[in-house]
């Protein structure tokens, strides 16, 4: 391990950019995205100007690879980038960071500014008043074997975060990503690109007045806490008068909801009782309630209905007089729910989502094996008008946000569209789809949605992944699909006979068909014009090492046949690879 000194470094290599324009652009926004990603990217190129655009061991491409999403909650949406370069035949990760509450991430820190790892740190003032703070160290680990593709055994890194007097924070690292490589990057260096001007957050805009509330408790605390939970238990007895509360699924009777997370219900803006158990009669069911002040921002990110297959027969939209929309949605049942299921079909789980006229979103989510509660009943409690959000407390009084506002309500119905349009896509033979991994639940949901799935038919059989991306690093092409994150697209070999073309409705295709070690693998991008991009990728040999391959164990081992070979093709034709990568539930699931 090499230990170093604390130094102090003069001026930045770079002079920071003249003054930035004012910013029109909404917080979180595409466009917000797209324009601190140029300002980032001028910053980086101005301060290293041998700076060039490559993935490890892969070509340099012209296109700046470099991904982006919002992050952080609806009331302070910050910013998170990342993209793979190389300066000097020095292949790097660079990753920044901006977030409005500064002040208080800059002062936890600081008993960590300089670690035992330091060989560089300090501290200095920015040419308009930022408090800034450097670091460059070197770290060394030992890596299983099975990990060191991904991970380097000795890693150079230099950071540099700039307080600015508006509260907002920037951190920019850098970071070697092989053990016998050195940083070929000085912090100054990064200094120059955490202090540059047009690097800025969007101006949060003035909050929507309050309606008039009849509520007398106070948003957060526990007595709201108690009448929530009233509010909704008599709301559910309205509808099945013989519904209880249970300790658990089957368990005795309680005489209020016992939820996963008791602290969800004490959230300010999204409160929630996640997953508390109930019975009607002799049927038992789970339900989970969250309330979002920001309803229509909410509503909007989430997965619209489907508008094809299966799922689009379990999803409406209904507007009532007053101006509620409801959207109401019955989940699909997983493979083999039953022993002679080899398809899915509708379940008696259902997602509601009541968005009122005062911009506030009730959201109401159902689990019930056999139904305890009818889809209408379901509706009517979404609906009922005493499920409505508190008054704030006031300015300036402790918070409390526990849950994400977004994301983690929509994994069914997320799950739902991709089942239906792998159902739609292989109508015939035996299919399975497990959720693998989502990532960036931030203030826009989720960044990214994957998908283990197996086909069966015809005497062939694979393997594959879907990955669902709400906005990709780059602008697909043949030339630029080797770029990809690493990360994101696990052990998926990008090279092999690549063609691309441009759809009727303005989405690139790129195709990829390779053979690797006598395998057969499809590959298949469509892009949106804003970057919203779906890969799928198919093999014809089922569990075999790769990255797609399904689970052996478990619910998943128990099901599906044993011993299953593939053939001298994937199960799906390349044909309807496209089509699945295409399908409008699928390439609009992430808006």
């Amino acid at each position: 391990m090499l230990v170093g000194t604390t130094t102090l470094i003069g001026k930045p290599h770079a002079q920071p950019a003249k003054p930035a324009p004012a910013v029109t652009t909404i917080p979180g926004s595409d466009q917000d995205l797209d324009r601190i990603d140029a300002a980032v990217i001028a910053a980086l190129t101005r301060a290293v100007p041998r700076l060039a655009w490559a993935r490890k061991d892969a070509p340099v491409i012209d296109t700046p690879n470099w991904a982006s999403q919002a992050v952080g909650r609806p009331g302070g949406v910050g910013y998170w980038g990342t993209g793979s370069v190389r300066v000097d035949g020095v292949d790097l990760i660079a990753d920044l960071e901006i977030t409005r509450e500064g002040a208080k991430r800059w002062q936890a820190e600081a008993a960590h500014a300089c670690s035992k790892n330091a060989v560089e740190c300090g501290e200095q003032t920015g040419p308009d008043g930022e408090k800034i703070r450097y670091r460059r160290s070197v770290s060394e680990q030992e890596v299983p074997p099975r990990f060191q593709d991904e991970m380097p055994s000795r890693m150079e890194t230099a950071d540099a975060a700039a307080l600015r007097r508006d509260g907002t924070l920037l951190r920019l690292n850098v970071r070697t990503v092989t053990a016998e490589d050195n940083l070929p990057i000085a912090v100054g260096q990064l200094i120059a690109v955490v202090v540059d001007r047009a690097v800025a957050l969007a101006p949060m805009p003035s909050p929507t007045p309050a309606a008039k509330s009849t509520v007398t408790t106070v948003a957060g605390t526990a007595a709201d806490a108690a009448r929530l939970d009233a509010a909704l238990t008599n709301a559910l007895r309205r509808h099945a008068a013989d519904f209880k509360w249970t300790t658990k699924w089957g368990g005795e009777s309680s005489p209020t909801p016992v939820g996963f997370e008791p602290k969800g219900r004490l959230n300010v803006d999204t409160p929630v009782l996640d997953a508390a158990t109930f019975r009607v009669g002799n049927r038992a069911g789970g339900v989970t309630l969250q309330l979002v002040r920001d309803g229509q921002a909410a509503w909007s990110v989430a997965p619209p209905c489907p508008t094809a297959t299966l799922a689009a027969r379990h999803c409406t939209v209904t507007e009532f007089p007053g101006g509620e929309r409801l959207r109401a949605r019955r989940t699909l049942t997983g493979f083999g729910s039953r022993p002679d299921s080899t398809r899915p079909a509708g379940s008696n789980n259902y997602l509601i989502e009541s968005l009122r006229p005062d911009g506030t979103l009730v959201r109401l989510s159902l689990g019930q094996d056999k139904p305890a509660l009818s889809m209408e009943q379901a509706i009517e409690v979404a609906r009922d008008p005493t499920l409505v959000l508190a008054p704030r407390p006031p300015a300036g009084a402790a918070t409390t946000q526990v849950h994400s506002p977004i994301g983690w309500y929509y994994d069914g119905a997320a799950w739902t569209a991709a089942t239906a349009a792998l159902d739609a896509v292989s109508p015939d033979g035996m299919i399975y789809l497990l959720p693998f991994r989502g990532g960036g639940d931030g203030p826009n949901g989720a960044t990214l949605l994957s998908y283990n799935f197996m086909v069966q038919r015809g005497g062939l059989a694979g393997d594959g992944e879907i990955i669902v991306e709400r906005r990709a690093a780059l602008v697909l092409s043949c030339a630029t699909v080797g770029a990809l994150p690493p990360a994101t697209h696990r052990a998926h070999a990008h090279d092999g006979e690549c063609t691309e073309s441009t759809r009727p409705d303005g989405n690139r295709v790129v195709t990829i068909v390779s053979r690797p070690a006598g395998s057969v693998v499809y590959s298949v991008f469509v892009q949106r014009p804003d970057r919203g991009t779906v890969e799928v990728v198919i093999d014809n040999r089922p569990n075999t090492g790769g990255a797609s391959d399904m689970p052996t164990d478990g619910d998943f081992g128990r099901r599906w046949p044993k011993g299953v070979k593939g053939g001298a093709t994937p199960p799906l034709t390349l044909e309807q690879v496209t089509a699945l990568a295409a399908h409008p539930d699928l390439i609009n699931l992430l808006p």
